[in-house]
Formats: structure tokens, C-alpha cells, sequence
């Protein structure tokens, strides 16, 4: 994959949830998106509905590209997560408090647009900092 191309795909995908414009994710997205959660809505859809929760629950909400690897089909991207948390986000009540923690998304590229992700979410941090009990582990 060329990285400029990448960077295009991460630029309107940090995009989405920056500014609010969906139509971002036509852009870079397969129709048939997979969403690492198997309990969330699949598809480029199902992503839309993702990002515009996290949009209605975080004020402020920001994105910001830290690092982007790119090796053969797929793109890194480590980026900081930051807002006030002004809704209910992974089953925290709203607490109107300010975040800021890591995030770490691995792209999956296929036929020159993102076709699913892995991703890593410092929830421990996210937990602190929204002062919400740390669930137990299962």
C-alpha cells in the first residue's frame, strides 16, 4: 500500500469523528466494513452509528494522528482520544468530566479502502478519568 494513499484512508477517518461528516467514511471504507466488536452494527453503516454515538456523548471530541506504520495491506494508527464526556460511553453514566487517553487502530485494507480494525483503548485510563468503577475482570 502507498502510504500517501494510507494517509488519505486515516485522514478521512479521523476526519469522521473530528468534524462530524460522515459521508468520510464513503470515502475510505468498504460497504462491508467489520467492526472488531461482534456486537456492533457491521458494515460502513454500522460504523456511522459508532461514530455518531461517540460524537453525541463526547463534547469536544478529538482525534489527534499520532503515528501512522505502514506495512503491506495494513495501517497503525496510534492516536490520543480526548473530550467531555457529556453521554453514556461503554456503559459510563455521564459524568461531564474531561479525557484524554491512547488509542491504537489497526486497518485492514482491501481493494484501496479500510475493510475492518483492531483496535486497543486505554479503558483503564478512560475509567479513571470519567471517576467510573473499574469493571471486574471476567
Amino acid at each position: 500500500m502507498d502510504r500517501d494513499d494510507a494517509l488519505r484512508l486515516v485522514d478521512d477517518f479521523v476526519g469522521a469523528y473530528n468534524d462530524g461528516d460522515l459521508s468520510r467514511l464513503d470515502r475510505c471504507m468498504a460497504a462491508g466494513y467489520r467492526h472488531p466488536n461482534p456486537a456492533a452494527a457491521q458494515g460502513r453503516d454500522g460504523m456511522k452509528q459508532a461514530v455518531a454515538r461517540w460524537r453525541s456523548a463526547v463534547d469536544d471530541l478529538r482525534l489527534s494522528v499520532e503515528d501512522v506504520i505502514v506495512e503491506g495491506d495494513k495501517i497503525v494508527v496510534r492516536m490520543t482520544f480526548s473530550g467531555r464526556q457529556v453521554g453514556a460511553i461503554l456503559d459510563i453514566p455521564p459524568s461531564g468530566r474531561e479525557f484524554s487517553i491512547g488509542l491504537i487502530d489497526i486497518f485492514v485494507v482491501e481493494n484501496g479502502l479500510l475493510a475492518g480494525h483492531w483496535d486497543e483503548m486505554d479503558r483503564l485510563g478512560l475509567y479513571r478519568q470519567l471517576g467510573a468503577p473499574v469493571p471486574a475482570a471476567t
